[in-house]
């Protein structure tokens, strides 16, 4: 059997802009709260994949250039003259770095626990959640929240839309 572990009022599956916020409000409220997190993930697809890295990029291709800053110092202007791969990659991930830092400190300062692992529902109120070294333990929680990357919630809340009548506001 797994050892046990606390009771949550609420376990998040996922700190991405959703899950963190939601996380943090429960521990506003006095709730105790805990997130569960793949491994290197913290904050999510937009922190680590998807919007981040991506406006990252394109602003570190964009400041060595010198392109923002010709207007003040001339046209010839240039922060650094031969830029490479190695180069863009580098500030892309000092960025990613800093913002898991910054998710990381806002839920230690609201007091959520944070578990790395994939967290799955074993029963109504209780959470698997294995890490990379396929050790596992449980998580019990009171209320849940889902994330929805893929849509399948909206789908979900669609036929529940059309079988009870209600209808999108």
């Amino acid at each position: 059997m797994h050892p046990p572990m606390p009771e949550y009022d609420l376990v998040v599956i996922g700190s991405g802009p959703g899950g963190q916020k939601a996380a943090i409000a429960a521990a506003k409220l006095g709730k105790s709260v805990a997130v569960i997190e793949h491994d290197r993930m913290l904050g999510g697809v937009c922190t680590n994949t998807g919007t981040i890295p991506s406006k990252t990029l394109r602003e570190a291709v964009v400041y060595p250039t010198g392109m923002t800053q010709r207007e003040l110092y001339g046209s010839s202007y240039r922060v650094k003259e031969n830029i490479s791969p190695a180069d863009l990659l580098a500030r892309t991930q000092h960025v990613i770095d800093k913002e898991q830092d910054v998710v990381r400190s806002q839920l230690i300062r609201n007091r959520i626990e944070l578990y790395t692992g994939d967290g799955r529902f074993i029963d109504e109120h209780t959470l698997l959640i294995e890490d990379q070294h396929r050790a596992e333990r449980s998580a019990r929680r009171r209320h849940r929240l889902m994330r929805d990357e893929t849509g399948q919630l909206q789908q979900m809340m669609s036929k529940f839309r059309q079988r009870t009548a209600l209808t999108p506001t």
